[in-house]
């Protein structure tokens, strides 16, 4: 078989004197290793940090408050879009996501440390290393250097644009993309390069998990495709079916993803093809900004209006599009073209093709940057040829800009250790964009809602069609009690997106918080037979309409809605826990009690759902009962102050003041402003 050969040495290799010592060296599996470990343990020392952070932004929506994701089994996964059940699904392009193989990592974590982020972080960290050490390999694959292939390595593991991939939780479809994208993209060029026909299978199998991951993987046929041309290989028999291997796999990938979440995507309407040609090339060249001078981060690039027109930016992407192809038709250069293709493929879903929002973000360069780094790997080992020593100072040059990444990655990454400190970022940044306002008022809406108030009028005044700051404020103007408001905005919001399950749902809300039961009930009507295929899960909008039906007079619609849901959603707990309510306040306290157990067989570690239960126990006189689940209760959390105070007065009532008396201090020491609490104490302990 024809391979591609790659001459190795000091006019190749670029680095000298310490190649020339050290090549034998690393050519062996130990100096594979000493590299390899090298890349690792900076990778790893850059991101060791963010295991402090916490969840943020779409964390948050995705993990934190998703309940399908947490009752879900992993093959659900397969046939759900990547917001199904998300608290805050976004509409557009962001609802046809899929992303099944991102998914089931957060559903495993979640399995395997609850809602810790600290674990979900430190899972990132790998992922990335592991790309980080992929990447040597392929460039030492490519250029027969394991010097080289170590440069390559570091610069791909400290490249600050990859701080958001990476200290963002949700970045992980970028890190799992790129992570399997690289296995299948190590598979082919080994096969290619040492004729190890077995590494062919590697390629379609790399390519089907990261289709899974995230859909920028799509174009990799093209590359498989055109890689012996690419490389100077030879093509054969396996690489052909390799490459049909690999369309397959494409073909099954739009089927399941049809059958999640639809078979298309919007397409911009009224735009004309020169103007987004002008666009795509704009966001090109921001992309290739953003990769050699990674210094001046944005968390958020708004859409720009000037990209409709010829910026320096597009003007340095035709450059990048023109000279690239020209330089590798030169036999030394030629696996310039490996990396100009890898960074064009991997690009052009992202450049706003197919508008996405914003304008761009770091994290969507972190697949395109491997391909850019061969480039720049490429002309560092094969440029001058003659001038050995030129080729070892510009690899000293990259290892000391390698330490410069490092640096300003480590200060970039502390924007993402909480949410208030990553929007107030997102506001000086992008002082113009009305989203980091409506963010940050979303953080602050808890404590400060009058300031989260401001704030989301801010964002409103940037943009009167904001849809998520009409919500958010109709949200906050019901908790202050302003339901007159509340529906306004909530109604805007309507007129604005029609339809909308999410907004009918809050809008039906607003209306039972004002006490207008009768009005809720339209709204929540609409918003059940609204269509659901794009937008969240119908348990909580079906809990709601069964809540307003009870409130208008109609038990049985009531009850016959909720039965309808716990059928449809048997590990939905809130709908127990509203039939447990009814038949509590109707005096039907056995259905009460098989409700609650029911609730503690899926939550057996909630202290609030004992405690209930022991109430519940206690009016059907069973107080030996109720004692163990108040215990279990204080078990679970020992300052569960409902438990505190009510196995105080079930250990009074059995004579034992003592024990009756710590308790009850206990309670109170923790909430003495609670006036029950208060006298309980002063009881028992016979103060005044």
């Amino acid at each position: 078989m024809h391979r591609f050969t790659s001459r190795s040495g000091p006019e190749n290799g670029g680095l000298s004197r310490f190649a020339a010592a050290a090549g034998p060296f690393l050519k062996t599996p130990a100096g594979l290793s000493l590299v390899l470990t090298a890349v690792a343990l900076i990778a790893v020392a850059i991101y060791l940090p963010t295991i402090e952070y916490g969840f943020v932004w779409d964390d948050v929506s995705l993990i934190v408050e998703n309940p399908s994701l947490v009752s879900a089994r992993p093959w659900d996964l397969l046939g759900q879009g990547f917001w199904h059940g998300a608290t805050d699904a976004p509409e557009g392009p962001a609802a046809f996501y899929y992303r099944p193989l991102a998914t089931l990592s957060f559903w495993a974590d979640l399995k395997l440390a609850g809602t810790n982020p600290g674990w979900f972080h430190l899972v990132n960290a790998i992922l990335n290393t592991l790309v980080a050490l992929l990447v040597v390999l392929i460039v030492r694959e490519l250029l027969n250097s394991t010097i080289w292939g170590g440069i390559a390595g570091l610069l791909f593991a400290t490249h600050s644009s990859h701080v958001e991939a990476v200290a963002f939780i949700s970045g992980r479809t970028d890190l799992l993309l790129t992570l399997f994208m690289t296995v299948a993209a190590f598979g082919l060029f080994r096969a290619l390069r040492r004729g190890e026909p077995g590494w062919y299978f590697v390629v379609p199998v790399g390519y089907l998990f990261a289709l899974l991951s995230k859909e920028t993987a799509i174009l990799f046929p093209v590359l498989v495709a055109l890689a012996p041309l690419l490389t100077g290989g030879a093509y054969t028999r396996r690489h052909w079916l390799t490459t049909g291997a690999c369309l397959l796999v494409g073909l099954g990938w739009l089927f399941l993803r049809a059958q999640a979440v639809g078979p298309g995507l919007p397409f911009p309407a009224g735009v004309s093809p020169l103007a987004r040609l002008t666009v795509v090339a704009n966001d090109l060249g921001l992309y290739l900004r953003m990769f050699i001078w990674p210094f001046v981060h944005r968390v958020k690039y708004p859409a720009d209006p000037s990209f409709a027109n010829l910026t320096p930016l597009a003007i340095a992407a035709l450059l990048f599009l023109v000279t690239m192809p020209l330089l590798a038709v030169r036999r030394r250069y030629r696996v310039v073209s490996v990396g100009f293709l890898w960074a064009l493929l991997f690009l052009l879903p992202v450049v706003n093709i197919v508008p996405l929002g914003p304008e761009a973000a770091e994290r969507l360069l972190y697949l395109p940057s491997a391909g850019l780094i061969i480039i720049l790997i490429t002309l560092a080992a094969r440029g001058l040829p003659g001038r050995a020593r030129l080729r070892t100072a510009s690899a000293a040059f990259l290892v000391l800009l390698s330490l410069a990444f490092a640096t300003d990655g480590i200060l970039r990454s502390r924007v993402w250790r909480n949410e208030l400190r990553l929007f107030s970022t997102m506001v000086a940044e992008a002082p113009g964009a009305p989203s980091p306002y409506a963010n940050l008022a979303n953080v602050i809406a808890p404590t400060d809602p009058d300031s989260a108030l401001v704030l989301y009028y801010k964002a409103l005044s940037r943009d009167q069609g904001h849809i998520r700051a009409h919500i958010n404020v109709g949200i906050l103007q019901s908790r202050l009690g302003d339901h007159r408001q509340s529906v306004h905005h909530f109604r805007i919001a309507n007129e604005l997106r029609p339809n909308s399950r999410q907004i009918l749902n809050n809008l039906g809300l607003a209306f039972l918080a004002a006490g207008r039961a009768d009005s809720a009930l339209v709204y929540l009507n609409r918003a059940v037979a609204a269509d659901a295929h794009r937008e969240a899960d119908p348990t909580g909008i079906m809990l709601n309409r069964s809540v307003a039906l009870d409130a208008v007079g109609y038990p049985d619609s009531a009850d016959a809605e909720l039965r309808r849901l716990v059928e449809h959603a048997p590990r939905f707990v809130p709908a127990r826990l509203v039939f447990a309510d009814r038949f509590e306040r109707r005096g039907r306290y056995d259905s009460t009690l098989h409700y609650l157990r029911s609730v503690l067989e899926l939550e057996p570690n909630r202290p609030e759902h004992h405690n209930r239960l022991g109430t519940v126990l206690v009016m059907l006189g069973d107080t030996t009962a109720a004692a163990d689940h108040y215990a279990r209760a204080l078990t679970l959390n020992r300052d569960f102050i409902p438990a505190l105070f009510n196995q105080a007065i079930l250990t009074a009532a059995r004579g034992d003041t003592a024990a009756a008396v710590r308790l009850a201090e206990r309670a109170w020491r923790l909430r003495p402003d609670v006036e029950a609490i208060a006298e309980l104490y002063h009881l028992l302990s016979g103060q005044d």
